[in-house]
């Protein structure tokens, strides 16, 4: 059975690509915000129908109405985000990374990894959204290992690409001494390929355990 995203969680993605749309204008990330909830009723519907991928961001941007609260992090580029939850419940809590605009296409956001009950979640973020009950494969490889190919599922809004649990042990294992991890994600119209920067992985890794509301 699928479950259900909290209510917090819908605000995650689009906040990444406020970040994201801030690299590709060549704008400062720090200063921007976009955390309009994806639903049937919000403005950034219309960004939605925008076919392409900068002015559909900087749409996204345009229609940003909520402060979010972001923490400062001493883990490179990695950013701590932690989200209020509007039902009153526990935050959502991850860190983000952008991906390497320079060597990566413009549907791939970045890397998330989440607070998850027990664990963490990794999850890739996209500008274009997946259909609900998509299955994409996923390969991923860091330096000095071979490809590791996962099924991945898609989460609310559509533009997370949840991989299994095989991924989190990659990011508290290999990953904290690899320098980038190269994506790509297969798709019949047009797969997504790219490279995310770990550096500061392990650093952000333990800054997300104390700030994680599951403990």
């Amino acid at each position: 059975m699928t479950r259900s995203p909290r209510p917090a969680e819908l605000f995650l993605c689009p906040f990444f690509l406020a970040i994201f749309a801030g690299q590709v204008a060549g704008a400062a990330a720090d200063g921007q915000r976009l955390t309009q909830l994806l639903g049937p009723d919000s403005e950034s519907q219309h960004c939605r129908t925008i076919p392409d991928s900068a002015a559909r961001l900087r749409c996204y941007e345009a229609t940003s109405n909520r402060s979010d609260k972001q923490q400062p992090s001493a883990a490179g580029a990695w950013r701590l985000v932690r989200t209020p939850n509007p039902a009153a419940g526990p935050d959502a809590v991850s860190i983000m990374h952008t991906a390497d605009v320079s060597r990566s296409d413009l549907d791939l956001a970045g890397l998330m990894v989440r607070c998850r009950e027990e664990t963490t979640e990794v999850l890739i973020v996209l500008v274009r959204p997946f259909p609900p009950r998509a299955r994409p494969k996923v390969t991923i490889a860091v330096a000095g290992s071979g490809p590791v190919e996962l099924t991945a599922s898609v989460a609310a809004p559509g533009l997370l690409l949840l991989l299994p649990p095989e991924a989190n042990s990659l990011a508290v294992g290999p990953w904290q001494t690899a320098s980038e991890l190269t994506i790509a994600v297969a798709d019949e119209h047009a797969p997504i390929q790219g490279v995310v920067p770990l550096a500061g992985l392990g650093i952000a890794l333990g800054e997300l355990r104390q700030n994680c509301p599951f403990k």
